[in-house]
């Protein structure tokens, strides 16, 4: 069997507090808001806003099943559609929101070229140069900001053509959102990714035990860097929903989301270590964390208070895993990748 790959029952039975979690979320919300948060068109909202969240959760559980962690994935989302949004407006002459298909087409092309770049630029400081995770992509995300802050100058860039507003905002049959659709079909790709192909045999093992794994003559180093490349992929995805959702492109467009990812993987049950993990488990998480957010919104709760909420539900997750022993702050700190080195310059003892 491969490693973090579970008969059906054990996934279904891992998945249960989750499932009982997000029942009773929705249950408290009916509750507290009756004839609102289950109306469609709250339904319908929730469906559309949940994408970028579940992608970039997805996005960070990638990154997390070697042991390593993505600070600069949201960075990346807005990078990608800055790049994107200055390239429809230089081949336009300025006149972005008149674009053609295939103008469209090319710019997105550059603005993921440009993402691969950086995830190419990211995986050789993590594999190669053997730079703790938590401090290569520390450094990619701050160096994203300012590019994408010189680039727009600290400005909003907005009004894109219709092609592009329809994938975030768009819907199919006039009732599932378009990017839902897209997460459905990401998710799907991914499961086959992750449990069915080499590559998520290779990664798991990596994550599971990397000594293992290089004496089964894997090549570690290209696996982190597929790995790091699969994860910004996500994020240039990320950034084209967020474009057509929001109308506009901005350096520090959901920040925020960079520890709900975080969130998201320990809620989800991922293994700081690496190699367990289940994609249901960090699906059902965005799920859970999305549905707190909407229902907080309609609630008219100050929105910097959701922040908070965020914040203490990471310290609530984090107590709990240590008390519980799922997962301890050691395993947490060494999944940052700030124990790597000591455990690696540390002598081998013979008896």
């Amino acid at each position: 069997m491969k490693p973090g790959h579970k008969p059906f029952l054990q996934r279904l039975s891992a998945d249960a507090p989750l499932l009982f979690i997000l029942i009773a979320m929705v249950v408290l919300m009916a509750l507290l808001l009756p004839g609102r948060f289950l109306a469609s068109y709250n339904l319908v909202n929730l469906a559309n806003q949940l994408p970028v969240l579940a992608l970039l959760s997805i996005g960070m559980m990638v990154s997390m099943l070697s042991g390593g962690i993505n600070l600069a994935i949201v960075a990346a989302a807005n990078f990608t559609g800055i790049v994107t949004a200055l390239t429809m407006d230089w081949l336009t002459g300025g006149a972005a929101a008149t674009a053609g298909l295939p103008v469209i087409l090319l710019s997105m092309a550059v603005g993921l070229a440009a993402c691969m770049v950086i995830a190419l630029l990211t995986g050789f400081l993590i594999a190669w140069l053997e730079i703790p995770p938590i401090l290569a992509t520390l450094g990619v995300m701050m160096l994203l900001d300012g590019l994408s802050i010189v680039m727009t100058r600290g400005y909003t860039l907005s009004g894109f053509p219709p092609f592009v507003v329809e994938i975030g905002n768009g819907s199919l049959f006039w009732a599932i959102p378009n990017a839902f659709v897209i997460l459905v079909l990401v998710i799907l790709a991914l499961h086959f990714v992750l449990n069915r192909s080499p590559f998520g045999f290779k990664l798991y093992m990596l994550g599971a035990n990397p000594r293992a794994a290089e004496y089964s003559n894997i090549d570690t180093r290209m696996v982190l860097m597929k790995q790091y490349a699969l994860s910004f992929l996500l994020a240039a995805l990320t950034g084209f929903i967020m474009m057509g959702q929001f109308n506009s492109v901005k350096a520090n467009y959901a920040e925020s989301y960079v520890l709900v990812t975080v969130l998201a993987c320990f809620l989800g049950g991922i293994n700081p270590f690496g190699g367990d993990g289940r994609l249901s488990g960090i699906v059902l998480a965005a799920v859970i964390l999305q549905t707190i957010s909407s229902g907080v919104n309609l609630l008219g709760v100050d929105p910097f208070f959701v922040t908070a909420m965020w914040g203490a539900i990471i310290l609530i997750v984090i107590v709990v895993s240590h008390l519980t022993g799922r997962h301890s702050i050691q395993a947490m700190i060494r999944a940052l990748g700030l124990g790597r080195d000591k455990a690696a310059a540390r002598p081998e003892t013979k008896e």
